[in-house]
């Protein structure tokens, strides 16, 4: 705002708005950018660990399935990246 008399800001007007706005813009970029590119979490398939699981942990399909990277479906796993199927009784060993 200009007063009757006066020019305009001082140079050391305009470096400090210029510095407010600096530091409010980046800290709205740190605080927005968390949300604007969520982290995405992926894990390979682990077909040694859902054997073991199944073998040893004494857990259900479902369980190991989830632990190992896999999807389950229709009461197999699928590993998501090649979509092989992996079953309960193929992970069992005889015996």
């Amino acid at each position: 705002m200009l007063h009757p008399g006066t020019s305009g800001p001082t140079p050391t007007t305009r470096v400090r708005r210029l510095a407010r706005t600096t530091l409010l813009s980046a800290a709205l970029a740190l605080v927005v950018n968390p949300f604007a590119h969520p982290a995405i979490a992926r894990a390979d398939f682990n077909r040694d660990f859902y054997d073991f699981c199944i073998k040893n942990l004494g857990q259900g399909n479902d369980y190991c399935c989830a632990h190992a990277g896999g999807v389950v479906k229709g009461g197999g796993c699928v590993d998501p990246v090649t979509g092989n199927v992996f079953s309960t009784t193929s992970a069992v060993m005889p015996g």
